[in-house]
């Protein structure tokens, strides 16, 4: 069981002046068996009201509007977490075990699925070294867009790509998984790991360190794949670019 602080900052700037801005922020990790959080505290500049719901999967829902001209947003969020690294108990929604576009396997992901053995956990952590060994970490190669099987046959990719890939070859054995987006020790931006259904728990894997999840990772929200885990999306009014620039950091204290 570890103690850390963490922040999370997000800043959009537009290219022209925009207005009418509704966006919606999954960016306030959940309290609960696996990890405790207080003193959190989140805002937005230019100032708008926050309320919280949930989606689908459980995961906060932020709702803001900002009806005046802005040429940026800034959102933050804060707040302190005991981290306990345990898998998480309950129950699996079915739709974790059904592919998406990003997810929807091909024949390579398909035998890279055979032959793996033993628990859940087991074949979830064999599944990873193989993935590793296929889509060696590399950055520039692949877009928030590619899916799990073009980023194994570009041969590299990020830790979106290798959970994208874990989470095909569990399904395509018929094992629930889900996508992870948080936070881990350092500074930068978030990370994406995966968690797979045993019967009974979700159990964390990183197929990007080759590691079991424990008392180091933050889970801040969970989707069938990383379009369900965006932090930002939005809509406004006018004929602008968006830059976003994000700035995650997590210190043990």
């Amino acid at each position: 069981m570890r103690r850390f602080c963490f922040t999370y900052d997000l800043a959009l700037n537009f290219s022209h002046p925009v207005s009418r801005h509704t966006f919606m922020l999954r960016f306030v990790p959940p309290s609960d068996a696996a990890q405790q959080l207080w003193g959190v505290d989140f805002s937005c500049d230019p100032q708008a009201n926050l309320p919280v719901s949930r989606d689908a999967f459980g995961n906060r829902l932020l709702l803001g509007h900002i009806e005046e001209t802005h040429n940026a947003l800034s959102l933050y969020v804060r707040g302190d977490a005991v981290l306990r690294g345990e898998p998480v108990k309950g129950d699996c929604p079915m739709f974790y075990k059904m592919h998406t576009p990003l997810t929807e396997p091909d024949d390579a992901i398909r035998a890279m699925a055979d032959g793996l053995s033993g628990t859940t956990e087991d074949a979830a952590m064999q599944a990873a070294a193989r993935i590793l060994a296929a889509v060696p970490y590399t950055k520039g190669v692949t877009s928030e867009r590619t899916t799990a099987s073009q980023a194994l046959a570009a041969g590299g990719g990020v830790c979106q790509d290798l959970a994208h890939l874990l989470i095909s070859v569990m399904r395509v054995r018929g094992v629930p998984a889900r996508y992870v987006a948080g936070l881990i020790p350092g500074e930068g931006e978030t990370h994406a790991w995966v968690e797979v259904y045993d019967g009974a728990r979700f159990i964390g894997i990183d197929p990007t360190h080759q590691k079991l999840v424990d008392d180091s990772y933050l889970r801040v929200n969970v989707g069938r794949d990383s379009r369900d885990c965006a932090i930002n999306r939005g809509l406004f009014s006018g004929f602008a670019q968006q830059a976003m620039k994000v700035t995650a950091k997590m210190i043990e204290i």
